[in-house]
């Protein structure tokens, strides 16, 4: 049998072919750390929220554009008392007959969505309601504001004799609130609304002949609010209508008001000439004129609990 010798040579091959594979193998693990370190470069670390705009979700009659953690229960009570003025008896219309009030809870079941219903006094609307922000301000400001969609079905429930159908009991708000926080202090929003009643207001002329008013309507709505200290803020609103309706045109309304917040609660205290509370309502019937002294005292209540 022939043998066979490691000869030098053959041993330099080996050799060789050793420091090669181990050349190779270091190759690959830095090649492999290299992309492992790309990769962790490219997750980037996901975009911390800002602070809401506001401590509390409701804005005057309307809605901004908070929704608060998943969780979330709130109860509101929001009360208008009636015109200032209207009789000197009446205590600056604290005892005025045209007062309204409306109960209002809500409930965030899932992350960026509020659910709720109210129960208002004026026509005895039952309102359904949700509001989801669709974008969130950051830190950052790679995302320099705020998104949120808000829309609500009422319905009026008086005598059945108010209406011809069931249908027309019903009206309807939709609203987009584009909101920012622009510092610490100081934060603004804006909101175009449509808002449509299955039955509107219609008056017979001299002539025989009917007018009415659109089912369909427009609006818009801007406020401000400026933070004074870690609870007292100042607020300010305007409401105009954009529609222009052959009878019975709406007027705008002038707010301002003071908020103190918490972390569990606010307490609005608010002049307007808006007394509906509903904002279809307010939009589509107002005819207290600021312009002319017709103001009124009004106040939102919340409070909040985490279940």
């Amino acid at each position: 049998m022939k043998k066979i010798f490691n000869t030098p040579t053959n041993t330099m091959k080996l050799s060789f072919t050793f420091l090669l594979v181990f050349v190779m193998l270091s190759m690959s693990t830095t090649v492999s750390a290299q992309d492992e370190t790309e990769a962790k470069e490219e997750i980037k670390k996901p975009e911390k929220p800002a602070r809401p705009a506001y401590e509390s979700a409701y804005w005057f009659d309307g809605q901004n554009g908070v929704v608060y953690n998943k969780k979330t229960l709130e109860f509101a009570i929001q009360h208008r008392f009636g015109l200032i003025g209207s009789d000197p008896k009446e205590l600056l219309g604290l005892y005025g007959p045209s007062t309204n009030t409306r109960l209002g809870l809500s409930y965030v079941p899932i992350k960026n969505l509020s659910v709720g219903l109210g129960y208002t006094k004026y026509k005895f609307v039952l309102d359904l309601n949700a509001k989801y922000m669709i974008l969130t301000q950051t830190k950052s400001n790679s995302m320099p504001f705020s998104l949120s969609y808000y829309v609500n079905m009422g319905i009026e429930m008086q005598d059945k004799e108010n209406y011809e159908t069931y249908s027309h009991r019903m009206n309807y708000f939709h609203t987009l609130i584009l909101m920012r926080r622009f510092n610490k202090n100081f934060s603004a929003h804006i909101s175009p609304s449509f808002i449509h009643y299955n039955a509107v207001k219609v008056e017979v002329q001299d002539d025989g002949s009917e007018l009415s008013m659109d089912n369909n309507s427009y609006g818009i709505s801007v406020g401000a609010r400026y933070k004074i200290n870690s609870t007292l803020i100042i607020m300010a609103g305007y409401d105009q209508p954009l529609t222009q309706h052959a009878i019975n045109q709406p007027l705008p309304s002038i707010n301002v008001g003071l908020e103190i917040a918490t972390s569990n609660h606010a307490f609005q205290i608010i002049f307007t000439n808006y007394n509906k509370i509903q904002p279809q309502e307010n939009f589509m019937y107002n005819q207290n004129d600021f312009g002319q002294g017709q103001w009124l005292i009004g106040f939102n209540i919340t409070r909040l609990r985490s279940l």
